[in-house]
């Protein structure tokens, strides 16, 4: 049944070609059209390579300094000052003062007795004495500083980031733009 009205159509389709070449089209008329399809260049930007990050460390950064230390600290020294002594010299009574009777002759040979005062009888004596104790003073010794080098940390470590953007290219590419037909349109 199918293949009758398929004959039925191109019979009807025949005719009408012919009767169009003739001019005495009857109805709606149709022409075979055979158009192949269209092709063109596209130009599109695609991703060469994607965008990357990358981590540096930074060290940290080191410098000296100079710095005033106590090399040896102040501290006391005890200084011993000895007993001073000197020599005195003393009038010392050797003998005190006295009465003594004493006889005498006198010009004429006469004996003449009478109390005959001596006085007392001094004489220098030297002596050794002490004139200050023995002490102990502290003498104080200042501290003595000397420099020395440190090393102190400047500035820390650290990290940095740098993005490195993706990168884009043009490409060319051949594609259909329009697909081509085979088949029947209608007269205009």
């Amino acid at each position: 049944m199918n293949k009758r009205i398929v004959l039925t159509l191109l019979a009807v389709l025949g005719s009408g070609s012919a009767a169009f070449a003739g001019g005495n089209c009857v109805g709606n008329c149709f022409e075979h059209v055979n158009q192949p399809p269209v092709y063109g260049t596209v130009a599109e930007t695609v991703q060469v390579r994607p965008a990357q990050t990358y981590a540096r460390h930074i060290p940290a950064a080191y410098g000296t300094v100079q710095e005033s230390v106590v090399v040896r600290p102040a501290h006391q020294v005890a200084r011993v000052i000895p007993a001073q002594y000197s020599t005195v010299a003393e009038t010392v009574m050797v003998s005190p003062a006295r009465k003594v009777w004493q006889v005498t002759r006198d010009g004429w040979g006469r004996e003449i007795g009478c109390w005959v005062t001596i006085p007392a009888q001094y004489a220098t004596q030297h002596r050794h004495v002490q004139i200050s104790s023995e002490r102990v003073e502290y003498d104080t010794i200042p501290a003595q500083y000397g420099t020395r080098e440190r090393a102190v940390m400047v500035r820390p470590g650290y990290v940095t980031h740098e993005t490195v953007p993706a990168e884009y290219a043009t490409r060319h590419r051949h594609v259909q733009v329009a697909p081509g037909y085979s088949g029947w349109r209608p007269l205009r």
